[in-house]
């Protein structure tokens, strides 16, 4: 029985722990908690029915429980450092992304690796457990649209989605490098996988347009307790899910962590669109952009080959029913198109996906049955394959502040 350590009592290690308790009890016993906040711990816990020990340091748990693998889910800028420490402990460790934040920390995971090049350790990349992206993977390798020469990828966040990033730690850079690390990550990590390749430069452009204090004469403190009527008010305290309640309210420490500061505030200096052009080694050429404003949820990939083209589609239009409504009292239709378009055979055939149960369209479950099994397969992500996500959102803020083309593989060098 291998012996689980979470590192983050956060809301995103709970599909892990979920898929955990129900699939592999027979191999894996969660033992350990360790976080900054007892309070959330003790919510956290209850939430997941765990009985398992709390901690505030590292090292005491680790020392106690004798772990053979850590979970990292913490706070962005200090994954590479208890990547760094579990790794130096002889410690398997399983990062979410993304990996680090900066092309500093690469280099010091990078280095750690190789003084325990044995040890088990790998990133939480899910997107590529995306049913969709699972079959576009396949439709390239069988190299029915052939070379690929061509990318465009548009991620368009609403503002449900969006402005969750700017009510939280999320929205200081000093916390994540930005949403080219903490959201697009993902996304470079699938471009990366799909084209079977690296990203060579990048050239990028972007800003702050729609929250921050510049986007609005007004601002509070928080949303919970702000008197003023703002479209964006988020009633938390009035409707709020269970776990979320556990996690943020009843135990927790009222602080940055409560997903309810305003998004007008000062402090706010990450960007909410960028578009960024990233040229590969092997050739292609790919147009991204991201925006945390946009009036409806989607994504729009398409790939064009000297053959043919595939296209994905993905839309969810939210019915928030009024402006006072709570944020989570909606009503949402989505839909999901993947199509292939063979050159000279007239209208594109829609290819049917496989659907998962599970977060994240199925891949949550997807990626964890991978993570935990016998022998994980070619898919999952290794360090090496965040290191490459997490240098282009990196080059991306250089290009931004420098107004310059990146060499993407440099920035290792510096």
């Amino acid at each position: 029985m291998k012996k689980v350590v979470l590192v983050g009592a956060s809301l995103r290690v709970r599909e892990f722990v979920k898929v955990l308790q129900r699939d592999f009890t027979d191999r894996y016993q969660i033992v350990g908690v360790m976080d900054v906040d007892p309070g959330k711990m003790q919510g956290f816990c209850e939430s997941l029915n765990l009985q398992i020990g709390c901690f505030t340091d590292f090292d005491v748990m680790c020392d106690a429980l004798q772990p053979d693998m850590a979970l990292v889910t913490t706070v962005d800028k200090y994954h590479a450092e208890y990547v760094i420490r579990a790794l130096d402990r002889k410690i398997g460790v399983i990062c979410e992304k993304p990996l680090c934040i900066s092309a500093e920390q690469c280099r010091a995971i990078r280095a750690a690796q190789k003084r325990n090049p044995e040890v088990f350790a790998v990133t939480s990349h899910n997107l590529r457990y995306y049913p969709p992206f699972l079959k576009m993977h396949e439709l390239i390798s069988s190299g029915v649209i052939g070379k690929v020469l061509t990318v465009q990828f548009v991620e368009m966040l609403d503002r449900y989605h969006g402005t969750s990033y700017f009510r939280r730690w999320n929205s200081e850079k000093a916390n994540t490098g930005g949403l080219q690390f903490h959201k697009s990550s993902h996304h470079f990590d699938v471009l990366n996988w799909l084209l079977n390749s690296r990203a060579a430069e990048v050239t990028a452009a972007g800003g702050l347009i729609s929250y921050g204090a510049k986007a609005s004469p007004f601002h509070g403190e928080r949303c919970s307790s702000c008197t003023h009527e703002c479209p964006y008010r988020v009633r938390y305290k009035e409707k709020m899910d269970s776990l979320t309640y556990q996690l943020f309210y009843k135990y927790g420490t009222p602080g940055r962590y409560t997903p309810d500061l305003c998004i007008f505030r000062p402090e706010i200096d990450i960007e909410d669109f960028f578009t960024a052009v990233i040229r590969y080694e092997n050739g292609v050429l790919c147009n991204y952009n991201l925006t945390a404003q946009a009036n409806y949820e989607g994504m729009t990939m398409m790939i064009d080959g000297e053959k043919g083209r595939i296209e994905f589609e993905s839309r969810i239009y939210r019915d928030l029913k009024s402006e006072t409504d709570d944020v989570q009292d909606t009503n949402t239709m989505s839909r999901n198109r993947l199509t292939l378009c063979r050159y000279g055979a007239g209208e594109p055939e829609e290819v049917p996906v496989n659907q998962t149960e599970g977060g994240h369209g199925g891949a949550d479950t997807l990626i964890v049955q991978d993570l935990f099994s016998d022998a994980p397969s070619r898919t999952l992500a290794t360090m090496e394959d965040g290191i490459q996500a997490v240098l282009v959102a990196a080059g991306v803020n250089r290009s931004m502040a420098d107004g310059r083309t990146v060499r993407v593989q440099d920035l290792l060098a510096e």
